[in-house]
């Protein structure tokens, strides 16, 4: 069987949004009080700026595709992949104000970038 960290982290996921999804209305959604939960205890530094209702409001209504005011588990990964590419340029831009630093994450031994900036 196959258990690489990649699984994992899916696991993780997955885990994680239902840790979050069951506390209000249906067990497998998650709504705005949910999500700024989430945000606030497990995205809380790269989300850091998005404390603003406003800004959750808006990021609401950016993900909520069928406008139930609520993010399935589809909705929630779109905007995860959001977070992940915030996180990613963050990532970035980390090491290039920091020369000889590094940037924080392999791209495995002997591989190059494999994307441009």
């Amino acid at each position: 069987m196959c258990d690489s960290q990649l699984e994992k982290c899916m696991e993780t996921i997955i885990n994680i949004y239902h840790q979050y999804s069951i506390r209000v209305d249906h067990y497998d959604m998650l709504s705005k009080g949910e999500l700024i939960q989430l945000i606030n205890k497990e995205l809380c530094k790269t989300l850091k700026n998005v404390k603003d209702p406003k800004k959750v409001e808006s990021l609401m209504q950016e993900y909520d595709k069928d406008k139930n005011g609520q993010l399935d588990f589809g909705e929630f990964m779109r905007f995860l992949s959001w977070v992940f590419c915030l996180a990613h340029e963050n990532i970035h831009q980390r090491e290039g104000q920091a020369p000889g630093q590094g940037h924080g994450h392999s791209h495995g031994p002997g591989q190059g970038h494999g994307h441009s900036h």
